[in-house]
């Protein structure tokens, strides 16, 4: 394997440790996003968990493994709820799983789809703002129909995906997050998630550099270039 020709990343997320992951070139350009947003700490949803309800029905359709999505808090008839907009994608098993009553040791399946992950991305409560975060989820597969994503009141739970620990945030973040990349010249929902990440990125970097710099720091870089008496006398 030439690895001059491979880019090898850590993900945030990986059975619960920094696992590097080999991937070619330009595919993992959505993890680099990631990263840097959480470097920044710029995600933060108004609740760590989120109870939501879908607004619509989402039917399946041939060879679309993204579709976007709208729901709204679940919450009494009376409150004002907030709403929410991300994306569902298919994934399938791709990591080892143990069964802890038996012990038992389930290989990963790849390429068997058993459901659809949730990423919100975008939260709009009443008297607020719309903020930027990053909460997942995922439900199986319905049991006895097919067609449809989800329906159109169902629940889906999401939980911030920052304020979890390694061990507990979803194994297939990776998997969905090279789908969406996959996808994207075909699929609008998986585009509009690109250029939305890709944004966030570029306010952050952008934050970041119109800030000016502390005396501290520029004394820092000026103790760092200065030479020490002993590269002058090396010199």
């Amino acid at each position: 394997m030439d690895m001059g020709k491979i880019k090898l990343v850590s993900y945030l997320s990986c059975d619960g440790v920094n696992t590097s992951i080999c991937c070619k070139p330009n595919t993992c350009e959505m993890l680099d996003i990631l990263n840097s947003l959480f470097l920044a700490g710029t995600i933060a949803s108004q609740a760590l968990n989120i109870v939501a309800l879908a607004d619509s029905d989402i039917k399946t359709q041939d060879n679309v493994r993204i579709y976007p999505i709208s729901m709204r808090q679940q919450a009494p008839f009376w409150v004002e709820k907030c709403h929410y907009q991300g994306v569902m994608v298919q994934y399938a098993r791709d990591w080892e799983e143990t069964q802890p009553s038996t012990g038992i040791v389930f290989t990963p399946e790849p390429d068997k789809p058993i459901g659809y992950a949730l990423i919100l991305t975008k939260e709009k409560c009443p008297g607020k703002e719309e903020r930027a975060i990053f909460s997942a989820g995922a439900k199986y597969f319905y049991p006895f129909n097919k067609s449809y994503v989800i329906r159109e009141g169902h629940r889906m739970d999401a939980v911030d995906y920052a304020s979890q620990r390694d061990d507990m945030r979803p194994k297939w973040m990776p998997q969905v997050l090279k789908t969406i990349e996959e996808d994207a010249p075909r699929n609008v929902a998986a585009q509009n998630f690109l250029a939305e990440m890709k944004a966030r990125t570029e306010s952050v970097t952008a934050a970041e550099e119109a800030q000016p710099r502390s005396p501290a720091s520029i004394s820092d870089i000026a103790n760092e270039t200065k030479p020490t008496n002993q590269q002058r006398i090396d010199e």
